[in-house]
């Protein structure tokens, strides 16, 4: 039997002023973490895609832009065999149709050299 592995998506949602909202199957995902509530997955899913969004902000002020209406989706896909564990965790980032594509492409190049949480070091 070869099934689905098991997946996670938040969204991470920024209008073009104003806070960040964090959504699951488009609603507020719940602050409490607990089985049923928002699972530490999520957690991790979440501070991925904050990271992202915010380095996004400071990639439209380095870049001298006015901020634009932008999602940031990050799934999160259990992996087929033991151990229990995520196999891979994907993140984009997807812009307000008014920014030129040129543009989204530069800002998502620049925050992900910025974003603290993802930039990790690579194995020499």
């Amino acid at each position: 039997m070869n099934a689905t592995p098991k997946q996670w998506t938040v969204k991470i949602v920024s209008p073009p002023a104003g806070p960040l909202a964090v959504l699951r199957n488009g609603v507020p995902l719940p602050a409490q973490i607990d089985p049923g509530f928002t699972s530490p997955v999520e957690v991790l899913l979440v501070s991925i895609g904050t990271c992202f969004a915010l380095s996004c902000y400071a990639a439209f002020a380095d870049q001298g832009l006015k901020r634009v209406g932008f999602e940031v989706s990050v799934t999160g896909r259990k992996a087929p065999v033991p151990p229990s564990r995520l196999a891979d965790i994907e993140v984009e980032a997807t812009f307000d149709a008014s920014l030129p594509l040129a543009e989204a492409q530069t800002l998502t190049a620049l925050a992900k050299q910025l974003c603290t949480v993802t930039n990790v070091a690579k194995p020499a």
